[in-house]
């Protein structure tokens, strides 16, 4: 039996089948492109110092728009070479990771140009070394590099650690509170650090106590170590301590505040130290007064000492000093916060502070973001890494090309392996 269409249904018909045309035809132009059509990504991988090619970096693509799903992986060959097909168009993060590097990320978008055949080039670097996660604890303390290559750092979950060249822990040495301390070593071997349980220690080389010396408040001071052995350090109680080898007291020299700041020695044996007073004292080796410097906030940097004799150091107030031997101002840089870290200063006249990079006449180079703040003070080896601890719990390693200047103190505990020791 045979049943009659309305022409109202019959005109909806032809109206469906026209819109499915057109829509059909819309596919057909490539409305839809980034589903059929996809770009391959190609480029280089390399280090960021040397610029040598990092071969095995695995390179990937993530999106948010869909998931964070992963939309093509490659490795980098011996050139540091990689290409990842397929890749279908949009906007991507990119990640590169590789053991002994930093990992790193950036944004790449690919666009549709109607031929299916877009390649995008990128070129790539990573920045070396390596993350050893000493405790879950923040660190402030700055590392000292022993003659083996051992590498000593203090940390508030009131230990000091000691990690070997690779990054593994040796062992640790527990005190009665945070070790914000810097440790300084001896000539022969002898670790000396302060904690916040008022003691300065001296640790043998195998992480056992040789002596203990008593200050009258918390010892966050990092000590220097004099051409005669003699050790020097500060405390909470306002005085500038000067111990014998054998851990007696040899003389004491008071300030006008707490003192966080740890001395540096110049090439006539006069003391530089900060004090919570706002002043940069300079003291003869006989414990006397010799000049102090006035700078507007609490002096927690300690000093550097460059090859003419000016001293450089940070203040409570955001601001980075460079002294002149007489004790009058050379320069100041400002900075965006107090400033805690010490200097260190490079061959080529560059002042490390911090994560920062400041050159001799006072103009910022550059800052490096790490993964936390920096009270820490750089250590730099004899390769030209530049070593600093974070409040994220961790020891960074970051490859410089500039090596350590040859002055009379040009860095937080003196030398290249920051050992705190006049030699």
């Amino acid at each position: 039996m045979f049943q009659l269409k309305s022409e109202s249904s019959c005109k909806g018909k032809r109206q469906y089948n026209l819109m499915l045309i057109v829509i059909l035809l819309f596919l057909s132009i490539g409305s839809f492109q980034p589903f059929s059509c996809t770009a391959t990504i190609t480029g280089t991988v390399t280090e960021k110092v040397t610029n040598d090619p990092v071969e095995g970096a695995v390179v990937s693509l993530s999106s948010y728009k869909w998931g964070y799903d992963n939309y093509g992986q490659a490795e980098t060959n011996a050139e540091g070479e990689y290409t990842i097909t397929g890749v279908p168009y949009g906007r991507y993060t990119m990640h590169i990771s590789s053991a002994g590097y930093y990992t790193n990320s950036t944004k790449i978008t690919t666009d549709s140009n109607f031929s299916c055949t877009e390649v995008e080039e990128t070129e790539i670097t990573l920045l070396k070394g390596w993350q050893c996660e000493i405790s879950t604890f923040s660190i402030a303390s700055s590392p000292a590099i022993g003659a083996d290559g051992t590498i000593y750092i203090g940390s508030n979950d009131y230990c000091l650690h000691a990690i070997n060249p690779d990054g593994t822990k040796k062992w640790e040495f527990a005190t009665g509170g945070s070790v914000r301390s810097s440790p300084a070593i001896g000539a022969d071997g002898t670790i000396y650090v302060g904690s916040s349980d008022n003691y300065l220690y001296a640790i043998n080389p195998d992480g056992t106590k040789k002596w203990e010396f008593e200050t009258g408040d918390y010892v966050i001071s990092s000590p220097a170590i004099g051409a005669d052995g003699t050790i020097y350090v500060d405390s909470g109680d306002d005085y500038l301590y000067a111990i014998n080898p054998d851990g007696t007291k040899k003389w004491e020299f008071a300030t006008g505040g707490g003192i966080g700041s740890s001395p540096a020695i110049g090439a006539d044996g006069t003391i530089y130290v900060g004090s919570d007073d706002s002043d940069l004292y300079a003291i003869n080796p006989d414990g006397t007064k010799k000049w102090e410097f006035a700078t507007g906030g609490s002096v927690i940097s300690s000093p550097a000492i460059g090859a003419d004799g000016t001293i450089y150091v940070g203040s409570g107030i955001p601001f980075v000093y460079a002294i002149n031997p007489d004790g009058t101002k050379k320069w100041e840089f400002v900075t965006s916060g107090s400033v805690t870290s010490s200097p260190a200063i490079s061959s080529e006249g560059t002042i490390y502070i911090g994560c920062r990079a400041i050159g001799p006449n006072g103009i910022e180079k550059w800052c490096v973001i790490i993964g936390g703040i920096s009270n820490s003070s750089p250590a730099i080896s004899s390769d030209g890494v530049i070593y600093i601890g974070s409040h994220d719990g961790s020891l960074y390693a970051i490859y410089g090309s500039e090596s350590l200047a040859d002055t009379p103190w040009p860095m937080f505990h003196q030398n290249l392996k920051h050992t705190g020791r006049k030699e």
